[in-house]
């Protein structure tokens, strides 16, 4: 799924950390591999003047903090690249537009991080002595740090967003999907036990801690899902949880055909005409869809 190939992000601390060892190390060409390419690259190194020297060690700052920032914003896929159902994940696992924003702030420290590195480096290389080329330098380590440290939030708000993501199930979208729908206790998991070919899988979302299985058949030689949904309560839209939501999208965006389990005993804790309204909404709702209606507990009538 596009969600398990998110890129790892580094805590912010661990970043500047490391870019400001990197760039300490200024010059030094981590390319070079053995002592006598090390040794002639010393070599050349004293023949560059200190105002030369201080853009690099500015640059090398920059860089080692932009960079990977960079790579994460073109890592995390634009939204309307996703799948439909996986866009109805990313809302309910960080929330309406939560993703979007981190992004942005990622990008907006990105791009001052790379204002005040580029303008720093360029003063130290036309600093007119040493002494003021080693004062630029000290002064844009310390505005850089000031800078990225003061946007370091949006770093690790996007570290906590690509571990929510990346907790998420693997959805086969394009995998033809019987998806077990109706109120809260009326059988559906049991009956995914029963129509499946092996044993379920269990599938853990973020946004509630209720487990789903998902199960598989074949017709044909062609492979299925069979799912069972959270339980629906027969209420207003506005008012339905993560949970509800998460069976809505599952129909809307997946191809699926509807199992409406129903209890007629009452023991599932939903009365027999809350089930019928709710049955009555989806059927309207979701018009085309294949659809069984299935009796559970029949034995208890």
């Amino acid at each position: 799924g596009a969600f398990q190939r998110l890129p790892m992000v580094a805590p912010s601390k661990e970043l500047l950390d490391s870019a400001v060892r990197r760039a300490a190390r200024v010059p030094y060409n981590k390319k070079l591999k053995n002592e006598a390419q090390k040794a002639k690259n010393r070599r050349a190194m004293l023949g560059l003047s200190m105002q030369c020297m201080a853009a690099r060690a500015l640059d090398t700052l920059m860089k080692e903090l932009c960079v990977p920032l960079g790579t994460y914003i073109k890592g995390f896929p634009q939204p309307a690249r996703l799948h439909p159902f996986e866009r109805a994940l990313l809302e309910l696992t960080v929330g309406p537009g939560t993703y979007e924003r981190v992004l942005a702030r990622v990008e907006a420290l990105r791009r001052s991080t790379v204002e005040v590195g580029k303008a720093y480096a360029t003063r130290a290389s036309r600093a007119v002595n040493k002494k003021d080329a080693v004062a630029l330098q000290e002064e844009g380590f310390e505005r850089l740090q000031a800078v990225f440290s003061r946007g370091s939030y949006a770093v690790d708000e996007l570290k906590d967003v690509a571990k929510s993501l990346r907790r998420l199930p693997v959805v086969e979208p394009e995998v033809p999907t019987v998806a077990l729908v109706g109120a809260p206790n009326v059988g559906k998991s049991s009956l995914v036990q029963l129509l499946s070919s092996g044993l379920p899988e269990v599938q853990n979302y973020p946004f509630t801690t209720r487990s789903i299985k998902m199960g598989h058949f074949f017709v044909l030689g062609r492979r299925h899902q069979i799912t069972d949904t959270p339980g629906l309560l027969n209420r207003a839209e506005e008012d339905r949880n993560a949970m509800e939501r998460l069976t809505l999208a599952c129909l809307q965006h997946l191809p699926t055909a509807v199992l409406f389990v129903a209890d007629l005993t009452g023991e599932c804790g939903t009365a027999v005409v809350d089930q019928w309204h709710i049955r009555e909404e989806l059927r309207a709702r979701f018009v085309g869809k294949p659809w069984v209606d299935v009796l559970s507990k029949a034995d208890l009538l």
